[in-house]
Parts: C-alpha cells; sequence; structure tokens
C-alpha cells in the first residue's frame, strides 16, 4: 500500500482516539472499569470475526509471540490506567497532550530495537511539537499538585504506550491487525479484570449511560483509533506512528471546548498551537518522503 493512503487512514485513527477523553470524563466510573471494560468489549467484537477467518492463523503463531503480544497487552493496560486516572485530576488538553509524548520514548527503544531514525526535517517536526508539550505541562504548575499528579500520570501512560506501540511494530511485522488486536486486546481485558478484582472494584453497578460510553470507546476510540494504529505500524516506524497520536490533544481539546465546555487557558492554547505546527512539519515530510518511496518502487518494479 501507498505511504500516503497509510497517513491519510492514520488521521481518521487521530480522530476517533481524540473522542476518548471526551467519553471517559462523561463517565463518574472508576478509571480500572472504564479501561476494563472498553477493552474486554472490543475484544468480543473482534471474536466472531477472528474465529471465522482468523483462527489458522492464531494456531500457527509461535509461543514466543503470544508471549509478546501478551506483554503488550500489559503495557497496554498500564497505559490506559495510568492516562484514565490522570483525567481526574488535570485538564483533557493536558492530560491528552502529555501522553502523547510517546515518541520521545518510542524513538529511542525504537532507535535501540530496530535502528529506526528520522530524517532531518521529520525530527524537527517531532521535536517542535515535543516542545509544546512541555510548555503545555509547564503551564499547570499553577493548578496545585492534585493537577501535577494528573501530570506525572499521562506521562506514565505515554512511556506504557511508548512500550506498546514498540512491541506492536515487531509484532505486526508477523501477525496480521486482527490477530494482533485479538491477542493483544484480550490479555490487556485479563490483565484489567485482574486489577479490578484485587482491588475489589464493583464490575456491574453501573447506568446505562456508563455501559454506553464504555460501548463508544470500544468501537470509535479502539477500532477506530488504536487498531488503525496497529494496522499502520506494517507499513510505518514505530516513533512516525506515534507522531501522528501527537494529533490526538489537538481534536481532544477542540471536543472537551465544544462539548464540556472545557476552555484552554492561554498557555494551553498556545502550546497546542506549537504542538499542531509540528505535527504539520512531521506529517509534510512524513508524505514527502513516502510519495519518493513509493516513486522509487515504482521504477524498480519496471
Amino acid at each position: 500500500m501507498k505511504k500516503t493512503n497509510v497517513y491519510l487512514i492514520l488521521l481518521l485513527g487521530v480522530l476517533g482516539v481524540s473522542f476518548s477523553a471526551i467519553f471517559i470524563k462523561s463517565t463518574k466510573a472508576p478509571s480500572n472499569i472504564i479501561a476494563f471494560y472498553r477493552m474486554v468489549m472490543t475484544f468480543f467484537l473482534f471474536l466472531p470475526v477472528t474465529l471465522v477467518t482468523g483462527r489458522d492463523e492464531i494456531k500457527s503463531i509461535k509461543g514466543r509471540d503470544y508471549l509478546w503480544c501478551i506483554l503488550s497487552g500489559f503495557f497496554l493496560a498500564l497505559h490506559f490506567i495510568t492516562w484514565i486516572t490522570s483525567l481526574k485530576y488535570t485538564t483533557v488538553a493536558s492530560s491528552t497532550v502529555l501522553v502523547s509524548l510517546s515518541p520521545v520514548f518510542t524513538a529511542f527503544i525504537g532507535f535501540l530495537l530496530f535502528k529506526e531514525r528520522l530524517n532531518k526535517r521529520s525530527l524537527i517536526g517531532m521535536s517542535v511539537a515535543i516542545f509544546g508539550s512541555a510548555i503545555m505541562g509547564l503551564s499547570n504548575l499553577h493548578l496545585g499538585s492534585g493537577s501535577i499528579f494528573g501530570d506525572i500520570l499521562a506521562l506514565s501512560g505515554a512511556l506504557f504506550g511508548a512500550l506498546y506501540i514498540t512491541i506492536g511494530r515487531g509484532m505486526r511485522k508477523k501477525i496480521s491487525t486482527l490477530s494482533y488486536g485479538f491477542l493483544v486486546y484480550g490479555s490487556c481485558g485479563l490483565v484489567l479484570l485482574i486489577i479490578n478484582l484485587i482491588l475489589r472494584t464493583p464490575l456491574f453497578v453501573y447506568s446505562m449511560k456508563d455501559y454506553l460510553l464504555f460501548f463508544g470507546m470500544a468501537v470509535f476510540c479502539t477500532i477506530g483509533g488504536h487498531t488503525i494504529f496497529n494496522w499502520s505500524l506494517k507499513y510505518l516506524e514505530a516513533n512516525k506512528v506515534s507522531t501522528f497520536m501527537l494529533g490526538e490533544p489537538i481534536g481532544a481539546t477542540i471536543w472537551a471546548a465544544l462539548l464540556l465546555k472545557e476552555l484552554p487557558e492561554a498557555g494551553q492554547l498556545i502550546s497546542s498551537l506549537i504542538i499542531l505546527f509540528g505535527l504539520y512539519i512531521f506529517i509534510y515530510s512524513a508524505i514527502k518522503e513516502g510519495k519518493a518511496e513509493d516513486s522509487l518502487s515504482k521504477q524498480l518494479e519496471v
């Protein structure tokens, strides 16, 4: 597939995940429960399709790759718990921006494991976006210790998200999107179930509105967001996919202002514009690089 098409589909994934914080803010359920139902519902949506079309591949996966998928699901569970909890303490804009700092971690991990590098223009774009994210975090210092705790949780979510994305990059070279999602979302849901049982968090005392919000997160944010990111890992390096995800806080901030009346402060607005500018530089460079690679591939085929 042409990389330019992959980038366009990735933008749809960014749109999907940008609704996540809005759904989370709209329910009063505990963070662990929100993450649990989001992943379990996603798993059961994957289940019938996987049993029909992916059964043979699931059986053929090597034991070692199963373990990597389970580990990926474990990191995804930690990502959701830390990030969703952060939304209870800090604003949508701050939380989504800080959790999007995962490119810092994926770029470093990707270099160590896969020797992945960014071209100079892409690196500049990523650096500008990350600089804007840093300004966003600093602008929240005056909001108190609760907000700082939320920011730390969001940053932890960025680290766990980077580990999840990096493992996915390696696994998606061997396993289809369907099978990978089935195993990762299933193991993630199991980890979250165990955590809730250990914490003795009630599983079945929530309103119909809450369950509908959980389902919305599963369909729009996980399948329409994370699954698209997992699919794209077959065609793009992990650091590029994670940098595209920097578009999430822009969308989330806009939705929070329109739907939750949570208006960003001046510092948050300025930092969001810096992130958007950095993302534009990165996407422009990535698409230009993708066109060059597609053109070279056609010449080689001829």
